[in-house]
């Protein structure tokens, strides 16, 4: 499934757990966008419950061995998810607040709004038990479905644009060479799906 390009393997997302999303923001509808404090706090967007096929049908063109099989994903109550990837902005308060300790290069494509890129799995985790002390919420990294099912916005085609995709769309590598920029983008910089991501 190729909904979403990553910009990067590193470049991650976030999730609000759905027990402390119904506990803490129970008033907030799917589509509805908030942030747990001002600047340095990602912008997350509420996700409706709801059924998803994970996975690539066998009939899918350049479809992966690793994209298969498909089976039926229920994701049983609404939760929350960041708007956009983490940004270097965002990262760089963490390292500031002293709550992260690596401070991931940008290769010189620049930071601010840019996604982070270059942290580890590790890397992640710290930032996300950051957000949730600094918070006094639950973050989280999604789960493989819960990524899938935010990527695919209810659509069945490859990418959650339909069949095809091209440089418009989405920041994307050919082969091993990133498109006409040659380097990230800012969050924000293409049309969102249909769940505001």
């Amino acid at each position: 499934m190729r909904n979403v390009i990553r910009l990067m393997a590193a470049v991650f997302s976030l999730a609000v757990p759905q027990t402390s999303l119904a506990q803490t923001e129970a008033g907030l509808q799917p589509g509805q966008e908030f942030r747990d404090c001002p600047d340095v706090c990602p912008k997350m967007v509420v996700l409706p419950s709801g059924e998803f096929m994970m996975g690539s049908p066998l009939s899918e063109a350049k479809r992966g061995k690793p994209e298969g099989p498909q089976r039926k994903v229920t994701i049983a109550r609404p939760f929350a998810v960041g708007k956009y990837e983490v940004t270097f902005a965002e990262w760089d308060a963490c390292v500031e607040d002293r709550g992260c300790n690596h401070r991931p290069g940008d290769e010189g494509w620049g930071r601010g709004r840019r996604p982070v890129i270059n942290v580890s799995w590790p890397d992640a985790k710290e930032y996300v038990g950051w957000l949730s002390r600094k918070t006094g919420m639950t973050y989280r990294l999604l789960s493989e479905a819960e990524w899938e099912y935010a990527a695919r916005a209810g659509t069945t085609t490859p990418y959650a644009f339909g069949d095809t995709i091209d440089q418009s769309q989405a920041h994307f590598a050919v082969g091993r060479l990133w498109g006409s920029v040659g380097t990230t983008v800012e969050v924000g910089s293409f049309l969102p799906n249909k769940f505001g991501l």
